[in-house]
């Protein structure tokens, strides 16, 4: 949720959207005499660390109440390392946003990418991990040009959406609201391609026991920027919270350090090496 740019009226088509106010994790229970790594921590609701997210599996998930994902395993460690009993939503992407705007929320985490626009509204915590496009397709390409006749779809409000419209024409580009409508369309020949990010499409294909179509990371094209090394995800915090985005900073780098990012990565299907934020370039 990562990826595109953050406007008015178009925050995460990209994605799946759960309903706005959905489901609500309850179950854990802070440990008697627990000491938080990081003290005078204030959050929205005293004794809790109330975040909203999306449901976008590999990324972040909520099933069965439960945080789960990388972000999920992220949320969880920042929760229990400041001892307070997480409470997590699922909402629309728009609703996201506005929450973790207006301090209804704490913060929100879900491969949401840096840029400046994030840095402007949100305290934007250090790289977490890193992320890379990915063709979808039934030939197995790996570059745009690779790709074969027909139209390429991608989600909208994704940030190389305007590249990809430059380079392939704007007649080529077909835009979608969710991830999942791009992979039917490719399924069926109705698309040539699909553009999106690796975990999705990895996702996407294992959800639906696809073995005929091919999940390729897209190799640098100069012409879609963001195909130039990786981009980098964070966890985007109420404004007016930098003292919690700093303690998210301080345990993100204890799970890179301790191997558990690397663990969270590989658990959910992504490669453990995009811990190493240090690999991005160009991103």
């Amino acid at each position: 949720m990562r990826k595109f740019k953050i406007t008015a009226v178009m925050f995460a088509a990209v994605l799946p959207l759960a309903a706005c106010g959905g489901t609500s994790s309850t179950a854990t229970t802070v440990a008697a005499g627990c000491t938080p790594v990081v003290s005078g921590v204030e959050t929205a609701t005293k004794g809790k660390l109330t975040m909203a997210v999306a449901e976008y599996p590999p990324y972040v998930s909520m099933k069965g109440g439960a945080l789960s994902g990388v972000d999920g395993e992220v949320l969880k460690r920042v929760a229990k390392d400041l001892c307070l009993e997480p409470d997590a939503k699922t909402s629309s992407f728009t609703a996201i946003i506005e929450s973790v705007k207006n301090g209804s929320v704490d913060l929100t985490a879900g491969n949401w990418y840096i840029n400046e626009e994030r840095g402007q509204q949100f305290a934007v915590s250090k790289p977490v991990y890193l992320d890379k496009m990915a063709l979808l397709t039934s030939n197995g390409a790996d570059t745009i040009d690779g790709v074969s006749g027909g139209t390429v779809g991608t989600p909208q409000g994704y940030l190389w959406v305007g590249d990809l419209q430059k380079t392939l024409g704007t007649d080529k580009v077909k835009l979608y609201a969710t991830e999942d409508a791009v992979y039917q369309d490719v399924k069926s020949g109705r698309a040539g391609a699909g553009v999106m990010t690796y975990g999705a499409a990895l996702q996407l294909v294992k959800n639906n026991n696809d073995n005929k179509l091919k999940v390729a990371e897209l190799k640098p094209d100069e012409r879609v920027q963001a195909s130039v090394g990786a981009a980098q995800t964070a966890v985007l915090v109420n404004k007016d919270k930098a003292t919690l985005r700093d303690a998210v900073n301080q345990i993100v780098e204890k799970m890179r350090e301790d191997g558990s990012l690397k663990k969270a990565l590989e658990d959910n299907g992504l490669p453990g090496t995009a811990a190493d934020v240090k690999a991005a370039a160009g991103s």
